[in-house]
């Protein structure tokens, strides 16, 4: 009888060699212990794949296929994974020891909870705390809010297997805000909720988003919100969020760095 891992554990990783055995370390060394850890290489042209090889620990899958994307990446790793529950890192951050036994353990006495995020710390690239970012906790309050925002940092994410089987898997039509629009189709079905402490280290670049690149990602985050509310998740009087994001994403660049700054918590 084969026993199979209890949580998949999945990391994308793209041309990120450099912050890779970090991200792999935190997983393998985990106070919880069963589980599995699926490594998508999404195309990397650095060293990658000698930096998986310095592990000789049979929890480790590595999988390389052609430069695709990060839903498309994470997809591959959802196909792969045989736990009962699927966490997700990106190959940038990295974990406190303890995230996923406090999370396993919140999950296995909260049935009904379909995905569960924590708080992080944020950290530059050379892992000094610069501030920290906590969410609401309660379902009720999160449903409310994740049509205005994202409630939920990625690399922080456990979810149940039964709820992709539901919902379906990443939209890889997503080219920014993936998780966003997965996270509104889970909320759909199932409780949300988020530890009330910070369990994951996040990664930081000193260098901002491109114009293009956060225009890219306001855009697809307008496509996430307005699915919401065309498949009645949502009343039609939150077409309001969509404006309000709307007229934000035709501010200039510059304008859209010195609002955030300013309501920056």
């Amino acid at each position: 009888m084969k026993v199979f891992p209890l949580v998949s554990v999945i990391i994308p990783t793209y041309n990120k060699a450099q912050y890779l055995k970090e991200a792999i370390e935190s997983v393998l060394n985990q106070t919880y212990k069963n589980i599995e850890l699926i490594i998508i290489d999404d195309g990397s042209t650095d060293n990658t794949a000698e930096i998986i090889k310095l592990f000789n620990d049979n929890r480790i899958v590595y999988f390389y296929q052609n430069n695709k994307g990060p839903a498309a990446a994470r997809n591959t790793g959802i196909e792969m994974a045989r736990g009962e529950f699927i966490a997700f890192l990106d190959s940038d951050d990295f974990w406190l020891k303890d995230k996923l036994e406090k999370q396993i353990k919140f999950l296995e006495e909260n049935g009904k909870v379909g995905l569960l995020g924590t708080g992080f710390y944020k950290i530059d690239e050379n892992k000094n705390v610069t501030s920290k970012k906590q969410f609401p906790t309660d379902n009720n309050l999160l449903q409310k809010i994740l049509i205005k925002f994202n409630p939920f940092a990625q690399s922080s994410v456990v979810i149940r297997k039964e709820v992709i089987q539901k919902v379906g898997k990443y939209d890889e039509s997503f080219l920014e805000s993936e998780d966003y629009d997965f996270w509104l189709r889970i909320a759909r079905h199932y409780k949300i909720a988020n530890l009330p402490e910070c369990l994951v280290m996040k990664r930081f670049y000193k260098e901002n988003l491109s114009p293009a690149k956060d225009k890219k990602q306001l855009n697809f985050n307008l496509k996430a919100k307005k699915n919401a509310i065309l498949r009645g998740q949502y009343p039609k009087w939150c077409y309001f969020y969509l404006i309000q994001l709307w007229l934000f994403a035709k501010t200039p660049f510059f304008l859209r760095r010195l609002i955030r700054k300013i309501l920056k918590p």
